[in-house]
């Protein structure tokens, strides 16, 4: 069974997939956030970026973001449900740098699907190849950042060009996505979610944000743990997607949030946790965190009906999560 995609041509995530952006700026704007994020600044040049992330002192996640550098500043291009956390940590930590927020400057359009490397080139003129890396246009930036199994670029522009931008793409044939589908392409990358993959206990390793860990920067909150972990053990948990499909059946399986998931081998004790699930195609697509027992690739487990309903099991075959 192969990779899925929702996106056979070229399509724009809905506003319910919503992306915003902090700009941090001013004299101490690097010196500040090199202390305190998990991602290594001084590997991130102009044209290039980085995913990271923000921890608390236990390694825990407290927003996670990609970063790319300005010409006065460093903009974190992150989900709208973790803006308000992210500036509220910062906030709080800025004494007496010289350092400032600014929420909301810039507006974030994703273009998706296998038809985006060309749309991207015919709209702008540029399609950065490798990932997070950028070329400036319009006051602003198109990022190499899929968003879906196959090819995506966020077109980032200054927040007042927002209508004309969304106008030019209608007429470039690139319309916006169902929420739905915007959801369904999320979980067949195997992208993290917060409030789903994501929790207040997660650490990045256990979530699929490995690349957004340097092990060899200065210190910052959570690193003595990650370390340790990389050192000595292992998370116990991480991130997989999985596919469940039966042809011979007319009915898909009633998969849920929080359902488990077992082993091939009949043990009855679950060994996983599904996290989120799509539908489409005639397959349920999930996310689940898996024990890391369980966790290689071509794994297979089970999910079965739960007690009261006629039993029945599918077994699907663990992937692994988005990788740049």
């Amino acid at each position: 069974m192969g990779d899925w995609d929702v996106f056979a041509d070229c399509v724009r995530l809905c506003p319910a997939s919503c992306i915003e952006t902090l700009v941090v700026r001013g004299p101490d704007a690097e010196d500040f956030l090199q202390r305190l994020i998990s991602c290594d600044l001084e590997r991130v040049l102009t044209g290039s970026g980085s995913r990271g992330t923000l921890l608390d002192g236990k390694g825990r996640i407290i927003a996670y973001f990609d970063v790319h550098r300005m010409d006065d500043g460093l903009l974190l291009v992150t989900d709208e449900e973790l803006v308000a956390a992210l500036v509220q940590h910062l906030e709080r930590l800025i004494i007496l740098e010289d350092v400032e927020l600014c929420r909301g400057g810039y507006a974030v359009v994703s273009i998706q699907g296998h038809e985006a490397v060309a749309k991207a080139e015919e709209l702008t003129g540029l399609a950065p190849a490798s990932f997070l890396a950028s070329e400036s246009w319009r006051d602003g930036w198109v990022v190499n950042r899929p968003r879906c199994p196959a090819y995506g670029f966020d077109l980032i522009v200054p927040v007042g060009e927002m209508t004309q931008l969304e106008q030019e793409l209608q007429s470039h044939g690139v319309e916006m996505a169902s929420p739905e589908s915007s959801e369904r392409a999320r979980i067949e990358a195997g992208l993290p979610r917060i409030g789903y993959e994501v929790t207040e206990r997660s650490l990045p390793p256990e979530v699929g944000l490995e690349d957004a860990i340097s092990y060899d920067k200065g210190c910052y909150a959570g690193q003595e743990v990650l370390a340790r972990i990389r050192t000595y053990g292992h998370v116990n948990r991480q991130l997989r997607r999985l596919s469940i499909e039966d042809t011979d059946r007319s009915e898909l399986p009633r998969v849920e949030v929080g359902d488990a998931l077992f082993a091939s081998d009949g043990a009855e004790k679950a060994v996983a946790k599904v996290t989120s699930i799509a539908c489409g195609d005639g397959i349920v697509h999930l996310l689940a965190s898996v024990r890391r027992s369980h966790a290689a690739e071509g794994t297979a487990l089970i999910w079965q009906s739960q007690a009261g309903q006629e039993q029945r099991r599918y077994s699907g075959e663990v992937k692994l999560p988005f990788c740049p």
